[in-house]
């Protein structure tokens, strides 16, 4: 949720860039300067009296039993007693009394800490001059006189500075009015300030005529209102609000200006509209010099069974391309829980251009990436029945073959569930699905499948059994196109899949350097047969290539999707072992193996590199180490044995001192990209890091090691206070620009763009602060943590 302010802080800008950053050898903790108490406040470890708000331990009171020369006790009503402590006292007939010398004066919550006072017990009324503390749980005062009324919980105080009790927020004012409703405390300043920064001389405060809070609600109003920043004012507002806890509340959020070689100088100011409690929107024009002003909008809505998120994004002409009219972006997502069987899920976007990622960026997808899915299914579930109605499609964001879409897939599963133990299992799934061309081509196709396998499991301590057969029976219509002409098949393909798979368990003492725990051994074995079956005249609609690591190696199939089970007569061999330590958690794990083929596999997928007519699969390898509580390391490889050579391989050593303070380096190597002879070869390195308690660096940068060039970088540096946060970074990346090109027709060299950014907000009148983190996951990569381990 945004946490929003109330102030156009855009023309703040000049003068936060002005402030100047004092240095210290042993600062106070960012938390520690903005909660720290005024120092005029009484010693927190003081009493408190009975019945005292516990927060007001922050506070005030002497201890109770107190050895002055003179008390007293009176009644302040019918119930409730007012204490007073004091070096003399006066009383008269019994009505009112007198106090002088370290007077301190308690009554309910409240406390009042004075050097003279008088009370006058028939009409319940207090007065102090000559200076005071006062408090009551709720507020802090320091002021010159009190004239309060025990009776009407009300007090008034004169020339004061305040401070709210357990928050930053502080001020000064002419003058304080107190009322207490139901126990509600409301305060009303007149001539007053306010501030969340520590000191005598804010960064920035609030001075106006009025400023009105209320115990209950999570925001005050000011009246007649400056905006001064070092003293200096900046803005001038007749009546606003603004945050006193975390609580949402409509107004500006902070703005970002940034400047890039595409967009020249960007400008964005969003603000926020919180509509009820469970739904809001935030409206963000968007100023871009080279192209024009973009409105963008998001509107949100969450209740204990649905969530719902709609964006919009607009820029009417681009100046920066005035022939190809308005550019727009829309993204709905919408997730519905109806009942314990039933829910919905619908994530469908759109952009007008393929380079509109490339141009404008996006929360929401990658400037690499190279279409946009979409979605919406309704599924059902109980304990043995699953059901789901889905549509997929796709936009693709470049040069790239028409994807099929899916209108729709039906989808219908029983499955009597995996034994604990050892016993039989069931499941039966089926799919029909309906196949279309996206550029408008007139080829489709309708394919229904049923497959039912029978399995069964055994499980001890020290080993695991299971076996497994499955039937496959897949009926295709379709029609396509051949030699420039429309072809219609009909399709049937019947499969028989058999799979064998055993795992034993080891497990003993283990010692090193004077650390013991235990180091784990799991060997495993799969055997794996699927008789080859002619699939060349089926279309390739939903099938891909899977991922080749270690666990690929013990998959069943090859090929995403149903349009392609690949033959195999194979047995894959693989080991996996772990160090724990004496608390359980997992320290190191190594996986190694291999497939080794009796036949070769004559199944291919668009062409013949996907056939495999070695006698053994590429050696795979993993190993995931935590050195210590801080060093972490990752690597897995894939080994061609017959070739002598490394087909791909990546690594990572990451220094993690927490969430906000890590160091890491990556590698990854890959030769041959699939349908390709291309050969990858990257390193990264990537860091945030809080070097004080207010200062705070973060970046990425990844070079292409076989072109030497840079692929992505990007610096940024954060200052921040309980008062105000500024951040700038840079950043250099490459520019995909796909405009004009075909299909299937090479790529012009790359360029690349450079560009600033500046993002600020003033806390206390937003409280949405930048997480200099966040850089991390932009970018082409993103931050992934190198290790998997178990706690």
């Amino acid at each position: 949720m945004h946490y929003p302010g109330h102030l156009p802080t855009v023309i703040l800008l000049p003068l936060l860039m002005a402030a100047p950053v004092q240095a210290n050898s042993n600062p106070p903790s960012l938390t520690e300067q903005c909660s720290a108490p005024p120092e005029w406040l009484p010693d927190p470890a003081t009493h408190v009296g009975e019945g005292v708000n516990p927060v007001l331990h922050n506070a005030v009171m002497k201890n109770a039993v107190m050895n002055t020369a003179m008390d007293a006790s009176v009644r302040a009503d019918g119930s409730e007693r007012l204490e007073v402590n004091a070096d003399e006292f006066d009383m008269r007939r019994n009505n009112q009394a007198s106090f002088r010398g370290n007077v301190e004066i308690r009554h309910l919550n409240q406390y009042i800490q004075t050097e003279q006072a008088q009370f006058n017990q028939a009409e319940g009324s207090l007065s102090a001059t000559g200076g005071l503390v006062y408090t009551d749980g709720y507020v802090a005062v320091r002021g010159d006189s009190i004239e309060a009324n025990t009776r009407t919980q009300t007090a008034s105080i004169n020339q004061l500075d305040y401070y709210l009790v357990g928050t930053s927020a502080r001020g000064a004012a002419r003058g304080l009015h107190i009322t207490n409703v139901d126990n509600t405390r409301s305060l009303n300043f007149n001539r007053s300030s306010f501030t969340t920064c520590p000191g005598d001389r804010p960064p920035w405060e609030i001075r106006a005529r009025s400023i009105e809070m209320n115990e209950d609600e999570g925001w005050g109003r000011a009246r007649g209102a400056q905006v001064r920043l070092f003293n200096i004012p900046v803005l001038y507002v007749p009546s606003f609000s603004f945050p006193l806890t975390d609580e949402r509340k409509s107004g500006f959020l902070h703005p970002t200006i940034t400047s890039s070689g595409r967009n020249g100088i960007e400008l964005a100011q969003p603000y926020y509209f919180n509509l009820a409690p469970n739904y809001d929107a935030t409206v963000t024009p968007r100023y871009m010099s080279q192209r024009g002003i973009m409105g963008m909008a998001e509107g949100r809505y969450l209740d204990q069974r649905q969530l719902a998120q709609v964006n919009l994004e607009l820029l009417d002409q681009d100046n920066d391309r005035p022939d190809e009219g308005s550019r727009s972006y829309w993204r709905v997502e919408h997730l519905a829980h109806i009942n314990d069987n039933w829910s919905t899920y619908v994530d469908a976007s759109s952009v007008s251009d393929v380079n509109y990622f490339n141009d404008f960026g996006s929360d929401f997808a990658n400037r690499a990436d190279s279409h946009i899915y979409r979605r919406g299914q309704a599924d059902y579930s109980n304990n043995r029945w699953q059901g789901q109605l889905q549509i997929e499609d796709f936009q693709l964001l470049g040069p790239y073959q028409s994807a099929f879409r899916t209108l729709p897939r039906l989808s219908v599963d029983y499955d009597t569930g995996q034994p604990i133990r050892q016993g039989l299992r069931l499941d039966w799934q089926n799919e029909l699905t309906h196949f279309e061309r996206q550029s408008g081509s007139p080829e489709k196709a309708s394919r229904f499948h049923t497959e039912t396998g029978v399995s069964y499991l055994m499980r001890r301590p020290g080993w695991e059994w299971s076996s497994e057969g499955r039937m496959l029976l897949t009926h295709y219509e379709q029609t396509l196109i051949e030699n420039d002409e429309l072809v219609d098949r009909s399709i049937t393909r019947a499969l028989p899949e058999l799979r064998l798979h055993g795992q034993l368990n080891f497990e003993r003492p283990f010692s090193f350097s004077d650390q013991t725990g235990i180091q784990t051994l799991q060997p495993q074995v799969q055997f794996l047969y699927t008789p080859y079956r002619d699939q060349r005249n089926i279309g390739v609609y939903d099938s891909v290539p899977l991922q080749d690591d270690y666990n690929g190696l013990f998959r069943k199939r090859r090929f995403s999707g149903l349009d392609r089970i690949a033959d195999a007569n194979q047995v894959t061999v693989g080991a996996t072992t772990s160090i724990f330590n004496q608390s359980a958690e997992e320290l190191m794990r190594f996986s190694i193996g291999q497939i080794f083929y009796f036949d070769d596999s004559e199944t291919q997928l668009f062409d013949n590199s996907t056939q495999i007519t070695d006698t053994s699969s590429e050696l795979a390898a993993e190993v995931d180490f935590r050195i210590s509580s801080r060093w972490f390391f990752s690597a897995s490889a894939q080994y061609d044995s017959e070739l002598n050579q490394m087909q791909k391989s990546r690594s990572a050593v990451e220094y993690r001192k927490d969430n906000s303070n890590l160091i890491q380096l990556n590698f990854r190597q890959v030769r041959g990209l699939i349908g390709t002879e291309t050969d990858v070869e990257q390193v990264g390195m990537l860091g945030s890091w809080q070097l004080r308690s207010q200062w705070s660096v973060a970046g990425h940068y990844y070079r292409d090691l076989g072109n030497s060039r840079t692929l992505d970088a990007n610096f940024g540096v954060q200052y921040e206070s309980c008062c105000w946060a500024v951040r700038l970074s840079a950043y250099r990346r490459i520019d995909r620009n796909f405009e004009g090109i075909q299909s299937q027709q090479s790529l012009s060299p790359a360029e690349f763009d450079n560009g600033l950014s500046l993002q600020f907000v003033i806390t206390g009148l937003s409280n949405d602060r930048s997480s200099l983190a966040g850089m991390l996951q932009q970018g082409i990569f993103g931050y992934r943590r190198p290790f998997y381990l178990s706690d």
